[in-house]
C-alpha cells in the first residue's frame, strides 16, 4: 500500500498540473499572444440579418431606425455584400458592421411532394 501511495500522489499532481496549464491558457492572462475561447465564442455570435429585429440592427454600429428598417424591407439576403449591391448601406457603413453580421444558408427546397 505504501508503494501505491506516491504513485497516486504524482498521478494526482499530474492531473492538477495539466488541468492548471489548459485553464491558464485559455484565460484572458494567456500572455503567449493566442486566442483565447472567451474572444471566439464572442466571434461567433454574429448577428444573422435575415432574422434580426430592427432593434438589434440598431445596435450595429452607425444604423439607426431608418437603416435598419432598409435592411428588413430588402431581406432575404443570400450574401453579405447583397447588402451594397441593393443599395440597402454605403461601402464605408457595410465595412463598419461586416466583421458582426452574417446571413443563413437557405435550405434546397425539394420539387416532389
Amino acid at each position: 500500500m505504501r508503494e501505491i501511495a506516491p504513485l497516486f500522489v504524482a498521478v494526482f499532481v499530474g492531473v492538477v498540473g495539466i488541468y492548471t496549464s489548459v485553464a491558464w491558457a485559455g484565460s484572458e492572462w494567456n500572455v503567449a499572444g493566442e486566442e483565447s475561447p472567451v474572444v471566439t465564442k464572442s466571434v461567433a455570435r454574429k448577428l444573422n440579418l435575415n432574422s434580426a429585429t430592427a432593434r438589434e440592427l440598431e445596435k450595429l454600429p452607425g444604423i439607426g431606425r431608418e437603416l435598419a428598417e432598409r435592411v428588413i424591407q430588402h431581406r432575404p439576403y443570400r450574401k453579405l455584400d447583397e447588402l451594397v449591391a441593393k443599395k440597402v448601406l454605403s461601402r464605408k457603413q457595410f465595412a463598419r458592421i461586416k466583421e458582426r453580421i452574417r446571413v443563413n444558408s437557405f435550405p434546397l427546397r425539394s420539387t416532389s411532394h
